[in-house]
């Protein structure tokens, strides 16, 4: 049974009072085995065991805090038409806090042991999430058997630091979070019935129309599986929703014969596709506030693709037979689910219609509805809902909203095929996903969604102006008149027309893997994004921004480029009158595929050998489901060597050093900087010569056999360094003597340089400032900054390493390496080297670095004038005599960030 063992991550439950802002982490089923199947506990539920910890809970004693658990248990158990029961298994052997929670929260095999955790004062959850983070608990199956699709164990943490001090969650209320936890504990989704409704201002019925009478006080009739919690609801009584599935996964034997169901699908405007994440619910016209139910669109599915098993089907059980139902579609404003809430919907929420039921508003009034009546044990199916398309014209947008509008025809974007776009009302089209990001930096541009920015900025088309669209069997064009920035300044006009491709009859093939157009008319934005990005799974993250106007060609020919785009503010917004007509690329080919195995019966089957360093920042490497990578490389005993997924991609990554033989050395899952991230990273020092490899797969492809679940582009980092790591620490310096030359800066010889941890070097004193300005670089001391940040070699709590500063004398030069250094409390990482030589020559060599804000250049300080800045990143020709410097503005109020990743930057000898 072992092999088949699965560890689930745990999922976390915020539950705060009604007007709290939190989102919930679960999902419903929780868990499947396969499509249709979810994970049950074994014997029908007969039995369900839970272990509870020795501790107390807040102000409970430790035998209140048990009996809170059995009650909660029982009122699962009083559901007539389940048969699930539960056992007090006996209690753990220690009273679990602070000091002793990991082997419960993340055991390595299945222990025989339900934990039912009691954190009395709060502590765990202090580390786990931080200090008043509103998380009351947290609930899941915690081994599943996948063979048998039996719930092995589960597991279940407790707040009770929340019950305590001047802002105490109500005790009384606690029986409800742990009702709301313990149906998790036993594979219960979230549910969307009432709560909406009561927390959110949600209609009754399909927005805008509040269909069935409210009643005065949503008190008792507010879902347990709601993902928020209400004070003084009811929440510990589970409803009708709550009890239709509970009953579904532990049955009584006559549950399916003597109650309803309705099923069906969920289909998009364009009458064929299945749309998975919409909520159905279907509400008694008799009693439409309690006898009410709700499935989510394909949440039997496990795979939101079209084609997918149960993609875009839904079951409403449970029902009243010989009762009149009306079911609708809604979308989910809030809260967290594994069966991810479609958001926006494709089409206005609507009524199932009977036999007016179309894509057509003017023939099916999303108001109207046709009413279904289940019988006891005969299932009702066929009940299509399909999406009213949007009309061409008008669109209506709100403040950071967007509407999916569905082609005519194949639309092609970087290669790859969508029957239909988003319209955000900030100024972009995007693909697969709707985007209601407003800030429009150079990173969210190139790690989200594909898109197409026209003017991508805060807009607010609420406010004024039009945005609209027209519609033909080859193009869809958007059109955005006079419209402001939020909340109501200037007004922008352009417009974004995607087309279908063509055969460009000078070349006489197809020459691009997609086509649109931009053009523009009085733009009054003082800041934003235009052109293209292929998305995060296609980009590395660290793509340059481009001139757009600069681009004399007919074209822009992004046909190697997953993306063309500028950032621009008041100094540089140049778009007003100006046309782009954009090929976008084929699809991307893995440039080192195949490379998927370290045991090749053929040498030109090996890996390839790479030399260091080496980075995949210009080459296309994809990995996922069914593909894992490997590269060799040599090194030298006594080499460091990183290794490290860097930043850029949104991959969950993990990388392995193997020996020649193809033994594993060493694995990092999340390793990133600081041990947290999505990313992973490797800081070894070789102990033998020799000829090792880099695994890279993603989670959880512990074997790296291409077993991962995500797939996408990644940048490897493989670089290698010798000399003396530097014991730098947060805002610290070291004095580096020199013994092979004196360096000459700006009329002195110096015999030793600072290296200061905040990424620059400084003569005749240490720095530690950490908030660099201009100012401060012409006034201070002596400075050479490759990248003056505040950076963070340790960190600044606990001192563990975050990356390491390494220098090397060799006769007549220094090289100082910052190796993976992350920004002060952020994951992101800097690779950077400067190199000096003994006729005062400089040199900065730059690996991957976070977008972010900081100083580079040098200067001689004391006070010297200011010579104004100067764009590193295309200079041809440095002095090291000079003053010479760049700011960069990262901040999320502002644009830009550093530019150099894998650039470099020569200061010639004075």
């Amino acid at each position: 049974m072992t092999r088949h063992m699965l560890r689930l991550p745990l999922v976390s439950t915020v539950v705060l009072a009604l007007g709290a802002a939190a989102i919930a982490d679960a999902s419903g089923p929780l868990l499947l085995r396969a499509p249709g199947q979810p994970f049950r506990w074994a014997h029908g539920g007969i039995g369900i065991p839970f272990n509870p910890d020795q501790g107390g809970l807040g102000p409970l004693t430790h035998a209140q805090a048990v009996a809170q658990t059995t009650a909660a248990f029982q009122a699962w158990a009083d559901i007539p038409s389940a048969v699930a029961t539960h056992t007090n298994a006996g209690e753990l052997s220690l009273d679990v806090n602070e000091t002793n929670f990991m082997p419960f929260l993340e055991p390595t095999a299945p222990d025989g042991l339900s934990a039912i955790i009691y954190d009395e004062n709060g502590a765990i959850f202090d580390l786990l999430f931080g200090p008043d983070s509103g998380v009351l608990g947290f609930a899941s199956p915690e081994w599943l058997n996948n063979a048998t699709g039996e719930i092995v164990e589960g597991v279940a943490f407790m707040n009770g630091g929340a019950l305590l001090g001047p802002n105490a969650f109500p005790v009384a209320e606690f029986l409800s979070v742990q009702v709301h936890e313990f149906g998790h504990y036993q594979n219960l989704a979230h549910t969307v019935v009432n709560g909406q409704a009561a927390g959110f201002g949600d209609t009754t019925g399909p927005t805008p129309n509040d269909t069935f009478p409210r009643p005065a006080s949503f008190a008792g009739h507010i879902e347990t599986m709601y993902p928020f919690l209400f004070v003084n609801g009811g929440q510990a009584t589970p409803a009708k929703d709550d009890i239709a599935m509970f009953s579904f996964l532990y049955p009584e034997p006559s549950f399916a014969a003597s109650t309803g169901s309705i099923a069906g699908r969920i289909i998009a405007p364009n009458n064929t596709t299945r749309v998975t994440g919409v909520n159905v619910i279907a509400r008694n016209v008799a009693d439409p506030i309690d006898d009410a139910v709700s499935a989510i669109s394909g949440d039997f599915a496990g795979d939101p693709s079209s084609s997918a098993p149960f993609a875009g089907e839904y079951t409403l059980r449970g029902l009243t037979p010989g009762a009149q139902y009306a079911v609708f579609v809604d979308e989910i404003l809030a809260g967290g689910f594994s069966t991810e809430p479609r958001t926006p919907l494709p089409g206005p929420e609507e009524f199932y219609n009977g036999a007016s039921e179309s894509n057509d508003g003017s023939i099916d009034d999303p108001a109207a509805f046709t009413t279904v009546m289940p019988a006891a044990g005969v299932p009702v199916t066929g009940i299509n809902i399909v999406f009213n398309r949007v009309p061409p014209g008008p669109i209506p947008l709100t403040d950071d909203g967007a509407v999916e509008i569905f082609a005519d025809f194949p639309i092609r974007f970087c290669g790859k095929t969508y029957e239909s776009l988003f319209v955000n009302g900030n100024g972009s089209l995007t693909f697969g996903a709707a985007s209601a990001d407003s800030s429009e930096t150079a990173a969210e541009l190139l790690q989200g969604p594909p898109r197409i920015a026209g003017l991508w900025d805060d807009l607010n088309p609420e406010a004024g102006g039009v945005v609209s669209f027209e519609q033909t069997s080859h193009s869809i064009t958007v059109h955005f008149t006079g419209v402001p920035e939020y909340p109501d300044v200037g007004a922008n006009t352009f417009t974004m027309a995607v087309q279908r491709g063509f055969l460009d009859g000078s070349f006489g093939f197809a020459l691009h893997g997609g086509r649109f157009t931009l053009d523009y008319g009085a733009v009054s934005a003082t800041d934003g994004a235009a052109g293209y990005s292929c998305g995060g799974k296609e980009t590395t993250g660290f793509e340059p921004e481009t001139d757009l106007s600069a681009f004399r060609l007919p074209f822009i020919l992004g046909l190697d480029k997953p993306a063309v785009y500028e950032v621009f503010t008041a100094a540089d917004n140049d778009l007003d009158g100006e046309h782009f007509d954009v090929l976008t690329p084929k699809p991307f080919v893995d440039a080192f595929e195949p490379n998927d195995t370290l045991t090749a019966d053929k040498p030109k089957h090996q890996p390839p050998l790479v030399k260091l360093p080496f980075s995949t920042v210009d080459h296309y490497t994809t990995v996922g489901p069914g593909d894992a990578d490997f590269y060799r490389f040599k090194a030298k005993a006594g080499d460091i060597v990183a290794i490290e997924t860097v930043p850029g991609s949104p991959l969950d990554t993990m990388v392995g050093l193997f020996d020649e033989s193809g033994h594993l050395l060493l694995l990092d899952d999340d390793g990133g900087v600081g041990g947290v991230g999505s990313l992973s990273r490797l800081l070894v020092q070789i102990g033998v010569d020799g000829t090792y490899a880099v695994g890279v797969t993603t989670f959880p492809d512990f074997t790296f056999t291409g077993a991962g679940n995500e797939a996408g582009r990644y940048v490897l980092s493989v670089r290698s360094y010798t000399g003396a790591i530097l014991p730098v620490t947060d805002d610290g310096s070291v004095e580096v003597p020199l013994s092979t030359f004196s360096f000459p800066f700006h009329g002195t010889s110096w015999s030793s340089v600072w290296v200061n941890g905040n990424g620059n070097l400084t003569f005749g004193t240490g720095s530690d400032d950490f908030s660099p300005t201009v100012a401060e670089m012409l006034a201070g001391p002596p400075r050479i900054a490759p990248l003056w940040d505040d950076l963070s070699v340790t960190n600044f709590v606990t001192g563990a390493q975050q990356g390491l500063v390494i220098a090397e004398e060799k006769p007549g030069t220094l090289d100082v390496h910052f190796v993976s250094v992350p920004e002060f409390l952020t994951t992101g990482t800097n690779y950077f080297s400067v190199h000096l030589d003994r006729k005062g020559g400089i040199q900065f060599d730059y690996g991957a670095t976070d977008r972010s804000n900081g100083i580079v250049g040098s200067s001689p300080g004391g006070g010297v004038a200011d010579p104004g800045p100067t764009d590193l990143s295309r200079a041809r020709s440095l002095s090291a005599a000079s003053t010479v410097y760049e700011r960069f503005l990262g901040s999320f109020f502002a644009f830009g960030g550093v530019d150099l990743s894998f650039d470099t930057v020569s200061f010639g000898k004075p």
